[in-house]
């Protein structure tokens, strides 16, 4: 049997976007809605300039989102001032050659961890009723991307599962979480939001 959706227990604070219907809804709604309160160091008198600046963000992360192939994003909601973390959950079709052989799932999952990331090889992990891949990495800065968004974008660090869909005949799931927190991608602040995904990664499970 075939699943059609996945669970999780999701963090105090976070928000679920729907990427393929209700998502200007649920951005209404969840995330913008707790921007009207405008954080004590933004002077006053730039409160609509702050509000303007996290739609055009988050809007930004929408669109990267759903060009990714995203099925829902996850973002903080209820922090002092925007987070810079978020987590992906995206289907694909095809994850790379080296999984796309004839072989069973957990064998495609295992040669499937022989790939790097970043430099960072793969780790076969249990994740729901089955196999996964995990990779964690650090993602360079990306310039272009700052000078687009006329704010600094620093180093992130990126974790990064991808399963198999149970009887999903080459069908893959991808949870991808990407936080630069306070610029250090190695500090303490980055390990504690790894662990917290890593926490969250541990509650998948499949929807039949």
């Amino acid at each position: 049997m075939t699943p059609t959706s996945y669970s999780l227990a999701l963090p105090a604070g976070w928000a679920r976007v729907p990427l393929r219907g209700g998502t200007r809804a649920a951005l209404e709604e969840k995330v913008f809605r707790g921007i009207e309160r405008v954080p004590a160091d933004v002077p006053r008198d730039q409160g609509m300039a702050y509000r303007a600046w996290v739609r055009r963000r988050v809007e930004r992360m929408v669109g990267e989102a759903r060009r990714a192939g995203g099925l829902d994003l996850y973002v903080p909601v209820r922090t002092r001032r925007p987070l810079p973390a978020s987590f992906l959950v995206a289907e694909i079709a095809e994850v790379a050659e080296v999984a796309a052989g004839p072989e069973a799932p957990g064998e495609a999952v295992v040669r499937l961890a022989g790939e790097r990331r970043a430099g960072a090889a793969g780790e076969v992990r249990h994740v729901g009723d089955g196999l996964g891949v995990r990779w964690e990495y650090v993602r360079p800065r990306d310039a272009e991307a700052a000078a687009e968004d006329d704010v600094p974008v620093a180093a992130s660090r990126r974790v990064d599962y991808v399963l198999p869909v149970p009887a999903g005949h080459g069908r893959w799931l991808a949870v991808s979480h990407s936080t630069a927190v306070d610029g250090d991608p190695a500090g303490p602040y980055a390990q504690a939001l790894t662990d917290l995904f890593d926490a969250l990664m541990t509650t998948f499970r499949w929807a039949y």
